[in-house]
């Protein structure tokens, strides 16, 4: 005796369960590789693992870290990312003496994320602070990005925006500067930070504000 069974066509059930089709997925993981991976050949440009010959030396790259109670320096700064369907950006307050003296505003790519958006923000802090004349040289920059916080001083990661603030640390280092990277709650009602996270959405939604950076993950 045998039994007939009912089947359904593989393209059907993959409709039906919103799984794309297995070659559409190969195609896709092969395009993203090569974009990611191999030779990109067009202007589209990638925040991805960088060369080994750009990597800058972890022993000097290393950002010390700080605790905002234990923190002395009279130079605070605030950074923070946005990222919403309507855009990306970065937002830097600067504190001097517990005087709000400077804001910084950044948009990037819709398609960049969040994370390069807070990645950004730092880096753009240590530019513009770099070229102000002062005599007291010690800075503290604040994120309330846990996972930013952690890449930066995680000597395994070797994407563009990390490279880029290490080897800026580096510079600042041989000019007598001296930074620490302080992790504060979000929405916990510090005001640097709140502002610094106002100041990030409104660069996301500014059109008049020159994207600053297209590197896409």
């Amino acid at each position: 005796m045998t039994k007939a069974y009912r089947t359904v066509p593989h393209e059907a059930l993959c409709v039906l369960t919103g799984t794309m089709l297995i070659d559409l997925k190969i195609e896709k993981t092969a395009r993203i590789y090569q974009l990611t991976k191999g030779n990109n050949t067009g202007k589209t440009q990638f925040d991805k693992v960088m060369e080994v010959r750009y990597w800058q030396h972890p022993a000097e790259a290393s950002i010390s870290s700080t605790d905002e109670k234990e923190d002395k320096g009279s130079i605070h700064i605030y950074t923070d990312g946005s990222k919403t369907d309507k855009g990306v950006g970065s937002g830097i307050a600067i504190f001097e003496s517990g005087q709000y003296i400077k804001s910084i505003q950044r948009r990037l790519n819709k398609k960049c994320t969040n994370n390069q958006a807070e990645q950004l923000a730092i880096l753009t802090a240590l530019q513009y602070i770099e070229t102000t004349q002062r005599t007291d040289k010690k800075i503290t920059i604040y994120t309330d990005s846990k996972l930013t916080f952690d890449r930066l001083r995680n000597a395994k990661i070797y994407t563009y925006l990390i490279e880029e603030t290490r080897r800026k640390v580096i510079e600042m280092k041989k000019a007598n500067w001296e930074e620490k990277l302080c992790w504060v709650k979000a929405h916990a009602g510090i005001m640097g930070n709140d502002l610094a996270d106002t100041l990030a959405k409104k660069a996301a939604t500014n059109k008049s504000l020159t994207k600053e950076y297209d590197r896409i993950p």
